[in-house]
């Protein structure tokens, strides 16, 4: 006769999600070979954590799994210009216990920098670089953030080889710029224009010349908020304002969504 013995051992399975991911941020850049949208977050501490799945959603429907990664950073590159994402990380361990999604996020899909067309002067534009390289006298150095660089120049009339000029008449003016920092929340900055000029004039022997004068400087503004309708405008009621238009394209030329 024999007596069968049924053993049974216990285990412990691991059914605790692991920890919410936190300190979310994300930013749309269009800096060249890198356009999208950057996202990072801080890593969890959990010994047996997987990996992490990335949601988008956008118009109030439901988030889609867009991706994943074992590192805390991931970029979206399936992006719309002006459009409104919502983003959400979810924590996954090596058994598969997920965590809840984290709070959601938003990015719009908008940065000021890259070329500015001025509508009002043909062919005139002006570059609002990112993170821009500038030389000093011991070497160079990368100025973050958004810049205006020093010695923007606008031609506004350009008369000098005019057979109809007369004396008196303005054969040549420009707008001189000074550098400025653009504010990447609200996209705006200020600064100071000279503006210079030139004009028909005789000697007293009655020989043409040219002569040039500069103004004093003018405070002027930048509105870059709105990427079809951006404007310069001046603290003085001489210079009207100027309309500007985001090009869609690098400061080199090529187009952005290319």
């Amino acid at each position: 006769m024999y007596t069968s013995i049924l053993i049974i051992i216990g285990c412990n399975v691991d059914e605790i999600p692991p920890d919410i991911a936190s300190g979310i941020r994300g930013w749309f850049t269009i800096d060249e070979n890198n356009i999208g949208v950057n996202i990072t977050w801080y890593h969890s501490e959990d010994t047996d954590l997987e990996k992490y799945v990335i949601y988008k959603g956008k118009n109030g429907l439901s988030p889609e799994e867009i991706g994943e990664t074992e590192e805390n950073y991931f970029m979206d590159t399936e992006v719309e210009w002006l459009e409104l994402y919502e983003y959400y990380i979810q924590s996954v361990d090596k058994i598969g216990n997920k965590s809840e999604l984290s709070d959601s996020f938003l990015v719009r899909i908008y940065s000021g920098s890259g070329r500015w067309d001025i509508p009002g002067y043909d062919s005139s534009y002006l570059c609002i670089n990112h993170n821009q390289t500038i030389n000093t006298g011991s070497g160079s150095i990368q100025q973050k953030g958004y810049h205006l660089a020093d010695g923007y120049e606008l031609i506004i009339n350009n008369d000098i080889d005019g057979s109809t000029t007369a004396i008196g008449d303005t054969i040549f003016s420009k707008m001189l710029f000074s550098a400025c920092s653009v504010d990447s929340f609200y996209w705006d900055a200020n600064g100071w224009m000279t503006y210079q000029y030139t004009v028909m004039d005789t000697t007293v022997n009655g020989d043409t010349i040219s002569v040039s004068t500069n103004h004093f400087p003018v405070y002027y503004s930048l509105d870059i908020s709105d990427p079809s309708s951006g404007e310069i405008s001046f603290s003085s009621p001489l210079f009207n304002s100027i309309n500007i238009e985001h090009s869609l394209k690098y400061c080199n030329g090529n187009l952005i969504f290319d």
